[in-house]
């Protein structure tokens, strides 16, 4: 059981909420924050979506970032707190990440890749999927540029520079291993969590490419 007092912990990761930003150091301090205290994640969990709310559309992405942290930590450690509590209210709080507009049509391929990865990975289970998926079936990620999202070149410039990092940063964590660890365990997790590759694995593919594509029409842009 947590010992912290649950209107302290809501102060405290009130204040790390409001510090967030797209880099993945903020991400990670308050995705382990979460963790840490997950025995408080209804009050936790509150104060993410009142966040939500409040924030303009381009940086909700960052919350989900976070969510997406805190489910992976879940699914590596067995644990379902978070993710139940999560599971209840996702196909709302992606309808809040990208609302139809144009904030939102920037934030399209980035939750398209999220998804992805939670389908692969079974976070959810299929129907949860299938209703996230298909409020993105029709929907067109933003081309990066000024007028189509609202963004400053700055902070679009600044929104690559942060989405290379998580990327750079996921697949480091691939590699992390525990140090007593034998060779034949790595192998053994490798061959238990890796699943046959899929429609998933290619769909994943091809949001590679497309945010790929996208990012160097937008710097070709600027430039």
């Amino acid at each position: 059981m947590d010992d912290m007092d649950p209107f302290e912990a809501r102060l405290l990761f009130g204040s790390k909420l409001d510090n967030l930003t797209g880099a993945q150091p903020t991400i990670e301090r308050v995705s382990q924050y979460a963790i840490d205290h997950a025995s408080l994640s209804d009050n936790l969990f509150d104060c993410i979506l009142e966040k939500l709310e409040k924030l303009q559309v381009p940086p909700r992405l960052n919350l989900l970032f976070v969510i997406d942290t805190i489910l992976l930590s879940d699914h590596r450690t067995g644990s379902h707190t978070w993710t139940d509590l999560i599971k209840k209210e996702m196909v709302s709080i992606i309808k809040t990440v990208i609302p139809e507009n144009p904030g939102g049509d920037a934030n399209v391929s980035q939750v398209r890749k999220l998804v992805s990865g939670w389908r692969r990975k079974n976070i959810f289970g299929a129907p949860t999927a299938d209703s996230i998926e298909l409020l993105l079936a029709n929907r067109a990620g933003g081309s990066g540029g000024t007028n189509d999202t609202g963004m400053k070149h700055q902070d679009i410039l600044k929104r690559i520079e942060e989405d290379r990092e998580r990327h750079k940063r996921h697949k480091e964590d691939v590699w992390i291993r525990p140090v007593d660890e034998k060779p034949e365990d790595e192998l053994n997790s490798y061959w238990e969590t890796t699943s046959d590759f899929n429609d998933a694995d290619w769909q994943e593919i091809a949001l590679e490419n497309e945010e790929y594509q996208r990012d160097r029409r937008t710097l070709d842009g600027i430039q």
